[in-house]
C-alpha cells in the first residue's frame, strides 16, 4: 500500500472520481471495493492503525491487520479512473455484486436493479395479476430469507425463514408454512385448500394445507404438499409468478383471496 501522499498530478489524472481495490497479496483475492476521489484511496491504512471498534468497517480493517501482521501491505489496485460519480457509484455496484468474500458492510448503490438471478427479473418485471377466478387460499408474505435452524413437527427441522432466489421448493414450503398467528377456523371457513408464498408481492409457490399443529404460544403450524403443476398451479403461480395487490396500510403476513377492500 502506498505510504505516502499522491503527487497532485497523479490525483488529478485519476479523477475526478475512481473505483479501486483492496487486494491480499498473500493469495491475490479482493477483498474490498470503493469509490473516492483525491487521496481517499489511501485512508485504509489510516484506519487500520487505529484502535477503536468500527462496527461498519470491522471486517476490513481486521483483514487489513491481519496481511501486515504477515508482514506485507495491500495491495491497492485502481479498477476504472476519471469517472464521474455516478459512473463511479455504478462500477462500485457492479464490482460488488460479482466479487465473492468481500468485505464490504452494505452493498453499492441502486441495488434494485443489480445482481439478481434472470427469473427474478422476469418475475418482477413478467408477473401478471391473479385473475378474478383463482381459488380461495390463504397468503403468506415472507421477509427476506433468514438463516434459523428451527423445529416443526416433532422429528421435523428447518433451515430457516423467509424468501431467497435460490431457495429449494422443500425449503420454501416449510418457510410458509410455520409460524403464524393464523386462525384455522378462519381458513376452513374460508374454503382456504390452499396456501400461497408471496414475496416483493409477487406468489412464489403454492402448497395444499395438511395438518395443523399449535405450539405453546399460540401459533400455528401445518403441513403441506406443494402444488407444482396443473390449474391451481397456473392459476397461483405460473411461469413467472403472480402480482398481488395488497392494501397499503396492511401490516399482517397473513391476507385471504379474494382481497377484500
Amino acid at each position: 500500500m502506498v505510504d505516502r501522499p499522491l503527487p497532485p498530478e497523479v490525483a488529478e489524472r485519476l479523477g475526478p472520481f475512481y473505483v479501486y481495490a483492496l487486494v491480499d497479496p498473500r493469495d491475490g483475492t479482493t477483498f474490498y471495493v470503493g469509490k473516492g476521489t483525491g487521496q481517499r484511496l489511501l485512508a485504509h491504512g489510516f484506519e487500520a492503525d487505529i484502535e477503536g471498534d468500527d462496527r461498519r468497517n470491522r471486517a476490513k480493517l481486521a483483514r487489513i491487520r491481519t496481511i501486515r501482521e504477515a508482514g506485507l501491505e495491500p495491495r491497492l489496485d485502481i479498477v476504472r479512473h476519471g469517472l464521474t460519480e455516478p459512473e463511479s457509484f455504478l462500477v462500485e455496484a457492479a464490482l460488488i455484486d460479482s466479487l465473492d468474500g468481500l468485505t464490504n458492510a452494505v452493498a453499492g448503490h441502486g441495488t434494485e436493479v443489480g445482481r439478481r438471478p434472470l427469473r427474478e427479473y422476469a418475475s418482477a418485471y413478467g408477473a401478471q395479476p391473479v385473475p378474478d377466478d383463482a381459488p380461495p387460499a390463504v397468503l403468506i408474505r415472507l421477509s427476506r430469507w433468514t438463516d434459523m435452524p428451527e423445529e416443526m413437527e416433532p422429528g421435523t427441522r428447518r433451515a430457516g425463514n423467509g424468501y431467497r432466489p435460490d431457495s429449494t421448493v422443500e425449503e420454501l414450503v416449510d418457510a410458509t408454512r410455520a409460524w403464524w398467528k393464523i386462525s384455522r377456523d378462519s381458513v376452513e371457513r374460508r374454503g382456504c385448500e390452499h396456501a400461497v408464498a408471496v414475496h416483493d408481492g409477487v406468489t412464489r409457490a403454492v402448497m395444499r394445507i395438511g395438518a395443523w399443529t399449535q405450539r405453546a404460544d399460540g401459533r400455528r403450524c401445518f403441513t403441506a404438499q406443494p402444488v407444482c403443476s396443473g390449474p391451481v398451479f397456473d392459476a397461483w403461480v405460473g411461469p413467472f409468478g403472480r402480482r398481488v395487490e395488497f392494501a397499503s396500510n396492511s401490516q399482517n403476513p397473513i391476507a385471504y383471496w379474494p382481497i377484500r377492500s
